[in-house]
């Protein structure tokens, strides 16, 4: 079948067999889980709320985890609405108190998904700084171009090391100005 937090593709059959096995929680369990992870808080505290269901070892709490964070992704990166969420999950035989709560999930994080999204959408790598340096001993005129980064969504700064010709160097430089005029003549809005 195809369901619209899919992509409009099946459901992965590992998330189908965590939503089944999530879905043998009281609806009270079942969403004090989801706002613990929904929170991002600590996964500790995810087996203390399983700890008396058949869904208490360490695997089945990361595989809970995983699957809420993962359905809420899914649904928030397909532009599936909350209604259109509980539907599909109605369909894959969520209980409909547990479609319920994920769809309010799904329809309270969306505007902080749209806002991150506007913000960092076609952003791979934030450039933080660039030094260049003379070129490694042997090359002939080259230069070393050092680009820090962060990672939009890790967070972790890289650096780059780019072994550059001199020559290309001021072509480089004309093409980065050419598409910083085309991006500033894009009306985003």
């Amino acid at each position: 079948m195809k369901f619209k937090f899919c992509s409009d593709g099946d459901c992965p059959l590992w998330a189908l067999a965590a939503l089944h096995a999530l879905g043998s929680l009281p609806a009270p369990i079942f969403r004090t889980l989801l706002h613990r992870v929904v929170e991002e808080q600590p996964d500790d505290g995810i087996m203390d709320i399983l700890k008396d269901t058949n869904l208490s070892s360490r695997e089945e709490c990361a595989r809970a985890a995983a699957v809420l964070r993962w359905t809420l992704k899914q649904a928030q990166r397909c532009g599936c609405s909350g209604v259109q969420l509980a539907r599909d999950l109605l369909v894959l035989g969520v209980p409909r108190a547990h479609a319920a709560a994920l769809a309010d999930a799904a329809d309270s994080g969306r505007a902080a998904h749209e806002a991150q999204a506007r913000t960092h959408g076609f952003m791979v790598n934030k450039l933080t700084d660039i030094a260049t340096s003379p070129g490694p001993e042997g090359t002939v005129d080259t230069i070393t171009l050092s680009l820090q980064s962060d990672d939009v969504f890790t967070g972790t700064q890289r650096t780059a090391d780019l072994i550059v010709d001199k020559s290309q160097v001021c072509a480089l430089l004309q093409e980065l100005r050419t598409a910083k005029l085309k991006m500033d003549e894009i009306d985003i809005e």
